[in-house]
């Protein structure tokens, strides 16, 4: 039965007099979900009833708001997008070793902030955690829900188109496409890509996908994560996200010479769709043994 140690603790607490509950979300800001760095945050609040022992109360106050707050942090993992056909939950539900991974990701969670306020002899504590995503912004460690999900082995989604970036020209030769703004220096090897969202509506996920359209109305896929070496999966993911093109040229990861694609559309499923112009331009610069997509150097900025 899933969650049964959470609600077992929830019961027994509850029997020795704690209540518990959880802050208003947006009145008291009790959880956020931050893509750019990377993390995810809950608080929960919980008291006990006072027996005599202000030091054992406290401490069944913090016990009581620490659960709750791994149980909101849980309740928003669980609706992170790892495509558009898969969210945390169900990957968990999926595989019995992926939920115990998560849960105990979950326990291990970082406490930012912790406080105890006395209403007369009832103490009230607040608890807030913190853990980090993986791979998608700054917050880093190897404790991240992403390690936890083991996405080096997830396959790309049903709807990511079958032909590939190194299938579009055919074995022909073609010259390097004229695309506005987007490298800064076309005699240096590329870096790194940034795909500017210019704004457009675009769900946040894991495992985005990058297409093109090509001739005959023919779809291809530019990146996924099948476009990534397993090992830089298990490191750094698959993307990193910026809140704008001038954020993402600041990420190192990216090096000093990342060339900045504007995007053309958000498809139904959520993926990315770019020009046939800026596609030939990656996978001519992707060649002679210069796969920056392979290392996931791709940035998706939101404006």
């Amino acid at each position: 039965m899933r969650h049964r140690g959470l609600t077992l603790f929830v019961a027994v607490i509850c029997s020795f007099g704690i209540s518990v509950w959880t802050l208003d979300a947006q009145e008291k800001k009790a959880g956020q979900t931050d893509w750019v760095e990377g993390y995810v945050r809950a608080v929960g609040e919980g008291t006990a009833t006072p027996s005599g022992n202000r030091g054992r109360d406290q401490l069944r106050a913090v016990r009581a708001a620490t659960i709750l707050a791994q149980r909101a942090l849980l309740e928003m993992v669980k609706e992170l997008r790892i495509d558009s056909e898969t969210t945390v939950e169900k990957r968990m539900n999926q595989e019995d070793r992926i939920h115990t991974h998560v849960e105990g990701t979950i326990r291990g969670a970082e406490i930012v902030q912790q406080s105890v306020r006395w209403d007369g002899d009832t103490p009230i504590a607040t608890v807030e955690l913190r853990i980090c995503m993986g791979g998608v912004g700054a917050c880093q460690t190897p404790k991240s829900i992403m390690n936890a999900l083991a996405l080096d082995h997830k396959d790309e989604p049903a709807y990511a188109p079958s032909r590939r970036l190194n299938e579009m020209e055919g074995g022909r030769e073609a010259p390097i496409p004229q695309v506005r703004e987007v490298v800064p220096d076309p005699n240096k090897p590329v870096t790194g890509v940034i795909f500017n969202l210019q704004g457009l509506s675009f769900s946040h996920e894991y495992l985005p996908v990058v297409i093109t359209i090509g001739e005959g109305n023919k779809p291809f896929t530019v990146y996924s994560v099948k476009s990534v070496d397993p090992q830089t999966i298990r490191t750094y993911g698959v993307v990193r996200y910026a809140h704008s093109v001038e954020q993402a040229r600041q990420n190192p990861h990216l090096g000093d010479n990342m060339m900045t694609i504007p995007v053309s559309g958000v498809t139904k499923e959520n993926m990315i769709v770019i020009g046939m112009d800026a596609a030939r331009l990656i996978w001519e610069t992707t060649r002679h043994g210069n796969d920056y997509l392979k290392s996931a150097k791709v940035v998706i900025a939101e404006k």
